[in-house]
């Protein structure tokens, strides 16, 4: 079943990039797209910092109307998902428009259109009239199929940052179920906003390297302080694979298995033994049916927070063996940012990304390497690698760890 279910196309807007091909050249170059906030006046701030989507208009892809009511976290996501159905050539019709479903998930969903509509409240105005609905997690899922005309399963879940790979792994089963033969999956968030870095920052999640924008994400390194927000969407066209043949589609990568596991240990901190990182990694590695030597390269959730890039790095070692030690292993966060829901669907983009073009992104920052991260952590500079097998991780508060394995397609 490794290659049942395919990836056709792809689509995304992030901090590097408003669309794909730009997207993953910035994060081959080690291009970072965090900087000063804009979005408000962050001044006093502990935090001041993120990765933003620069450059984004609503009004250059909607109408008037729609472009003042759609959230941002949704705009991405139909954004991104345009650009996916594009990409895979992907006719929707009233021939088939009931057998293609949608996944998109969030994990804090329209946090900044509540907090703008809190704001007016308080400055006893009217918030607009649609802020309720635009604001809800199944927005971009249910806006994608309206924008598409899909009439397929539509379907939104909430696993906080492992939303967006989990997408993918729900998008399969619903394809391998028979109750779709196309699905458009992916994840979307948008959170830069005061009341949510204030919070995220009180944790200590939040890195308050405010004097270097560029440098403040490092995952793996002895110097990291804490996490970089970013927002963003990362939205896939997947099918299977007699689908993709049938109407002459290429793709990408398959998806071939994952799994998703809880540590039931704490509402944000990683269990510090690792345990249920490490059976996601084994089972996922298990359902693809593939074995920890085939893995040429791991797509890390690699947050740059201590608890989080060291439990990671153990659970790996863990989980793969010996096979651990020549592993290429990166984290796109280190250019990105924390994309919430967005982030999980990047990581599953690189990997696909990375068997088409056999390179793998850089961690950037990574000066001072955590001897508690003895991975090979790709510093700097990216790396020309063929790539067959892929595994991306994402991990949620909550104790969400999700694991998805991609593998080089079959050839037509």
């Amino acid at each position: 079943m490794r290659n049942d279910v395919v990836i056709t196309g792809i689509g995304a807007v992030t901090p590097v990039g408003n669309d794909r091909e730009s997207s993953w050249e910035a994060m081959l170059a080690g291009r970072s797209g965090i900087a000063r906030i804009t979005a408000f006046d962050p001044t006093g701030m502990a935090t001041q910092i993120a990765g933003e989507v620069w450059g984004f208009q609503p009004s250059d892809h909607f109408d008037a109307k729609r472009s003042r009511r759609i959230s941002r976290f949704t705009a991405f996501a139909v954004v991104a998902a345009r650009e996916a159905v594009a990409d895979a050539k992907l006719r929707i019709d009233d021939d088939n428009r009931d057998r293609v479903g949608i996944v998109v998930n969030a994990a804090v969903a329209g946090f900044d259109t509540i907090e703008a509509a809190t704001r007016r409240v308080v400055a006893e105005a009217d918030p607009s009239a649609y802020f309720v609905p635009y604001s809800l997690a199944n927005m971009p899922s249910c806006e994608v199929a309206i924008d598409l005309g899909v009439h397929g399963p539509v379907n939104a879940n909430a696993l906080a940052c492992a939303s967006g790979l989990y997408a993918l792994l729900d998008a399969r089963r619903l394809i391998l179920a028979g109750e779709a033969d196309v699905v458009i999956c992916g994840g979307t968030d948008s959170a830069i906003a005061p009341v949510f870095i204030t919070g995220m920052a009180a944790m200590g999640a939040l890195s308050r390297n405010n004097d270097d924008p560029a440098g403040a994400s490092r995952p793996f390194d002895a110097d990291r302080d804490g996490f970089v927000l970013g927002e963003g969407a990362v939205v896939m066209v997947l099918e299977s694979a007699e689908h993709a043949r049938r109407r002459g589609a290429t793709a990408y990568a398959a998806v071939s298995g994952g799994a998703l596991t809880c540590d039931a240990f704490h509402v944000s901190a990683p269990s510090p033994t690792g345990a249920y990182t490490t059976a996601a990694i084994s089972t996922a590695v298990g359902r693809a049916g593939v074995s920890p030597d085939e893995i040429d390269y791991v797509c890390a959730h690699g947050t740059s927070t201590k608890a989080n890039d060291s439990t990671e790095s153990r659970a790996l070692r863990t989980a793969l063996g010996p096979a651990a030690d020549r592993i290429a292993v990166s984290s796109p966060k280190s250019t990105a940012g924390h994309l919430l829901a967005g982030a999980g669907a990047l990581s599953a983009m690189v990997c696909a990304l990375s068997i088409r073009d056999g390179a793998v992104p850089p961690t950037i920052n990574l000066d001072t390497p955590d001897p508690e991260c003895d991975l090979d952590h790709v510093a700097h500079v990216a790396r020309r690698l063929p790539v067959r097998t892929a595994m991306a991780n994402a991990f949620g508060f909550g104790g969400q760890n999700c694991v998805a394995v991609f593998t080089a397609p079959d050839e037509p």
